[in-house]
């Protein structure tokens, strides 16, 4: 479990939702984040499959790293992040004294869902697990033609970075106080 004592099973969705998000805990859950990061990355994308799953994806049920997976009320996968606790003095920090921030990735909508607000309820997601493990900054790095959506949730570039190359696509770093 990861070094906070929060269950990694609790709906991490508000409390008045139609949705549900969790941090996957069963072999069914993991297989349905795989499918969704294929399709997106991979098939929709061109990312290349063996960048697609990484070293973060390894004991995916047994490590600290936190993979979120968000559901209709239908039950459809729908929405899938990555969360993981990565030191300040890697990233940066905006708050003093910051240890640990949290590092939001692999972040992806079904396609055919896309526009229905999906992004924005896993990204609430990612950010209330951060919370519930202690953290109070997240990083991302954000698809250049993502940037937009990331600024409407409260994030801003980092301009000390300027835009990189990460599996082909043009990024920013983008950060935000949770």
């Amino acid at each position: 479990m990861p070094e906070d004592e929060t269950s990694a099973e609790a709906d991490l969705a508000p409390a008045d939702a139609d949705w549900t998000a969790t941090v996957v805990a069963a072999e069914a859950d993991w297989d349905a984040v795989v499918d969704l990061r294929m399709a997106v990355f991979v098939d929709e994308q061109g990312v290349p499959e063996h960048l697609e799953l990484d070293e973060h994806d390894e004991n995916p049920l047994e490590s600290d790293v936190d993979h979120l997976l968000v559901r209709d009320a239908a039950g459809d996968a729908v929405a899938v992040a990555r969360l993981r606790a990565v030191g300040a003095h890697e990233y940066g920090a905006l708050a003093e004294g910051a240890e640990r921030v949290a590092k939001v990735e692999r972040i992806a909508v079904a396609g055919d869902r896309r526009g229905e607000g999906w992004g924005a309820r896993v990204m609430t997601a990612v950010e209330t697990r951060a919370r519930e493990r202690g953290l109070s900054e997240a990083v991302l790095h954000a698809q250049t033609r993502a940037a937009g959506f990331y600024e409407r949730l409260g994030y801003a570039v980092d301009d000390a970075v300027g835009t990189f190359d990460e599996d082909g696509i043009e990024h920013v770093r983008m950060r935000r106080e949770l």
